[in-house]
């Protein structure tokens, strides 16, 4: 019994040292990194409660620097590292294309940094929570910290700079892991980081020759006195009208001056050498601004996240990453809230601008009929319109409160006409931006045509410019960019309106990419484990396949090469949809593999229908009408064309064993029509370069006659490939050569493909013996010498041996191709 126990306890100390050195194995250098930085924190939150602890005593305990210090840092330390362990296998997912990614790639790149925005949503609640908190007196124990009052003098700019510090550091991990994401998405698909073309030459100058117009007459317009105003007033209509008149021309001649200005550059004889320097000043700007504007779009857009993915996942994203920053821009001291204001501005800003880029793909990539181009520069892993229309949403808070903290800061901009309305400022604020907003929206100003009395209870100073320029800042914004982005939007919905009008017409055959996925997600549903399409989507694909036929067009549902790429969706119901298309019109989509699999499945059902009928002379088979062998012969050698690739060697070295089947099931069909002699050829060319036994053996199906002394060959063909190489009466009935050329390019093409099955060295002595035998039963014809040269260099791997049996059969006749006896009589 005790020996017994003793070897319990050696076996438990044993599984407990195995767990142990497990576990030691799975830990790494950044998981002690976190550690020892929440160790750092959970020190530095000690700190900071150990003076308010009963018994203690402030004086010999307080530490709040240090406490502070330490509890950014190890917070923003752990969440470096933690960031490190989320990018390091989520790296490699990224540089490969979506469609080649497993399901579980699909489920972490899914994820994505979904973690790390836990971590900044939790910290800027706490800050926006913890600076609410310390507005109100007492509930906090520590003594005023000087981060909310009604003026600068309120506030303590030491306690107010550790919280905006604080604040930065928690966007810094998101920084860094997109800009990451940035750098391998420009390794993978070469989409450049700093785009210098987002914005172009012609684009910025006109842009800025009007904005600095707008605000050279906004200064002028502050600057002129009594009577010059009325003076003004007087000639301003003329103006105004001339203005608008220049500018119409201004855009009718600009493209005509850029073309002129282009071909009179490349007719320089020094352009090469400008080129060559780099410096071109009037490009110089424009290539700054899309410098900035791809910082906009490539790192400080993801910050809202509305990047991510998941449902509701990005607009849940986008308001926990405002409503804080709303938050704080209202309790701040002034002006200090002007800090988180102008963070959510440039976040919105740049979530417009990363929608805009996104617009610009889905264009392009209705053009080339695919999403995986250089070309496509953001993608299309999400639609930004709503979380855009979201975030501009958000600035009808964030304008006011901005205005709110200019009047905290600089008293003198704007005055309070109703004191009994500005009780409670925020909403005097929003009242103040509605009632500019009315005067802005829809472009005209409805209030003064109507002379309806807004009377907001504050109003810029008449003496002061400074509020004019802000209020015609807030007016501008208004008609700029919110008004665009709605404009925009309803652009985006009729577009989308008019691609499914003209696919049920039969015009267009794919939709953008977006409209494309939610086109095949509407229209199958999943029924007892299966996806099927719905009555409209079946209804709505035979419209459009109809509509397209009578037009001269193939009669298909949706545009093949986007088949080929849906197949590989990430979403089920897309690739599903893909999937019936398929089938259902007989669509060669996918890739070469699959598309062969899906041409021998439709020429099986084919020749099904004419069993029964008599085949043509000579033919073993049934054989159908020469009108589906014409239409059928560019669909097999565009299949077998794209098996052999551009390079014509790589792609077939990939084929499986049921790769090969599939081509046997063609060869049976091809075997007596000149229609497909040149696709009969090209598969020889793919058995020749398939190293596999599979592919040696199709190629000795081909030249394998049914005699006494090749039986052994005989039975491993149709071991092989069974019903394949058998007529419909089950008789032994391979793709054979007649032709005595055809023979000699499958005798070369079996001895090319032995040489390359490195795999097949037993099987080697096998085809040495059926070449030996054909070299004397072709001996005669053109094929013999063939035979003998593929026998000779396959001699060096085997040595050789005599035929089958050891027997002779007379040899084939050299003037005339003679049928070979498939069945002993």
């Amino acid at each position: 019994m005790g020996e017994e126990t003793r070897d319990m306890g050696r076996k438990g100390t044993a599984a407990n040292t195995g767990s142990f050195q497990f576990f030691l194995s799975q830990w790494s250098w950044s998981a002690t990194i976190i550690v020892c930085a929440l160790g750092l924190a959970a020190t530095g939150a000690f700190l900071l409660a150990a003076p308010f602890l009963a018994g203690a005593d402030p004086a010999t305990v307080r530490a709040d620097w240090l406490a502070l210090a330490c509890l950014i840092t190890g917070l923003f330390t752990a969440n470096m590292a933690r960031m490190l362990q989320i990018w390091g296998p989520l790296a490699t997912i990224i540089k490969k294309p979506a469609t080649r990614r497993n399901d579980a790639e699909r489920k972490r790149a899914h994820n994505g940094f979904r973690e790390l925005f836990a971590y900044v949503f939790l910290a800027l609640t706490g800050l926006t929570t913890f600076t609410f908190l310390s507005a109100q007196p007492g509930l906090l124990p520590w003594a005023d910290l000087g981060l909310h009052g009604a003026g600068t003098a309120d506030a303590k700019l030491a306690h107010v700079a550790a919280l905006i510090t604080c604040l930065a550091l928690s966007f810094v991990p998101l920084l860094t892991s997109f800009w990451l994401h940035a750098k391998a998405e420009e390794e993978a698909f070469k989409r450049s980081v700093l785009r210098d073309d987002a914005i172009s030459a012609p684009s910025f100058w006109v842009g800025a020759a009007i904005l600095g117009s707008i605000i050279a007459l906004a200064g002028w317009a502050t600057k002129v006195s009594g009577n010059e105003s009325a003076e003004l007033a007087s000639n301003l209509t003329l103006f105004v009208t001339l203005g608008v008149i220049a500018l119409f021309v201004a855009f009718i001649f600009l493209p005509h001056l850029v073309r002129y200005l282009d071909q009179a550059g490349d007719k320089e004889t020094g352009a090469d050498k400008i080129a060559t320097q780099g410096l071109n000043p009037i490009a110089l700007p424009a290539q700054a601004a899309s410098y900035l504007d791809s910082v906009l779009v490539r790192l400080i857009a993801p910050l809202t996240g509305a990047t991510q993915k998941g449902r509701g996942v990005p607009h849940s994203f986008v308001l926990l990453s405002i409503i804080p920053l709303t938050g704080l821009g209202f309790v701040l001291a002034p002006p200090f809230g002007l800090v988180p204001i102008a963070l959510g501005m440039l976040m919105v800003i740049a979530l417009g601008r990363r929608w805009a880029w996104i617009e610009e793909d889905r264009e392009t990539a209705s053009r080339l009929l695919k999403t995986e181009s250089p070309e496509i520069q953001v993608g299309f892993e999400n639609d930004l319109k709503d979380e855009a229309l979201l975030g501009y949403a958000s600035l009808f808070l964030l304008v006011p409160l901005a205005l709110h903290q200019t009047y905290g800061w600089q008293t003198t901009a704007f005055e309070i006409t109703d004191a009994s309305r500005a009780s409670n400022l925020f909403f005097a604020w929003l009242s103040f931006f509605g009632a500019e907003l009315a005067k802005a929206v829809p472009f005209v100003d409805w209030w003064e045509i109507y002379q309806v009395d807004l009377s907001p209870p504050i109003e810029a100073a008449a003496d002061n410019p400074l509020g004019k320029h802000l209020t015609f800042a807030a007016r501008a914004m208004v008609d700029l960019v919110i008004m665009a982005a709605l404009l925009q939007a309803i652009g985006i919905w009729q577009r989308s309106r008019t691609q499914r009008k003209l696919y049920k017409a039969g015009q267009v055959d794919a939709f953008d990419p977006f409209l494309e996925e939610q086109f095949f997600q509407e229209g199958m549903r999943l029924t007892e484990g299966n996806f099927r399409p719905t009555d409209k989507f079946i209804k709505d694909v035979k419209e459009h396949a109809d509509r397209a036929h009578k037009f001269g067009d193939l009669r298909l549902p949706y545009n093949e090469r986007r088949l080929t790429e849906l197949l590989e969706h990430e979403d089920k119901e897309v690739r599903a949809g893909a999937e019936w298309m398929i089938r259902a019109y007989d669509v060669l989509a996918g890739p070469p593999e699959k598309k062969l699999s899906l041409l021998a499945d439709k020429w099986d059902e084919a020749l099904m229908e004419h069993i029964g009928q008599e085949p043509e002379p000579g033919t073993p088979h049934p054989s159908v009408h020469a009108e589906w062998r014409r239409d059928e012969k560019p669909r097999i050698e565009l299949v077998v064309d794209e098996l052999l690739g551009k390079d014509r060697e790589t792609v077939p070295k990939r084929l499986q064993d049921s790769d090969i089947r599939n081509l046997m099931r063609l060869l049976r069909y091809c075997d007596r029509h000149a229609e497909f002699h040149y696709a009969r050829m090209e598969i020889l060319e793919i058995l020749a370069q398939s190293a596999t036994p599979a592919a040696l053996w199709a190629l000795v199906a081909q030249t394998c006659p049914k005699w006494p002394e090749t039986k052994a060959w005989v039975e491993e063909v149709e071991q092989r490939f069974g019903e394949i190489v058998r007529d419909e009466k089950g008789r032994y009935s391979p793709p054979y050569f007649k032709r005595q050329e055809e023979r000699a390019t499958c005798y070369s093409a079996l001895g090319e493909a032995a040489l390359l099955c490195d795999e097949f060295m037993d099987g080697h002595k096998s085809i040495c013996e059926f070449l030996n035998l054909m070299k004397e039963k072709d001996a005669k014809t053109t094929a013999g010498p063939a035979a003998a040269a593929a026998y000779e260099r396959l001699g060096c791997l085997v040595s050789p041996h005599a035929p089958v049996n050891g027997a002779k059969s007379p040899a084939i006749d050299d003037e005339e191709d003679v049928e070979p006896e498939f069945e002993l009589t």
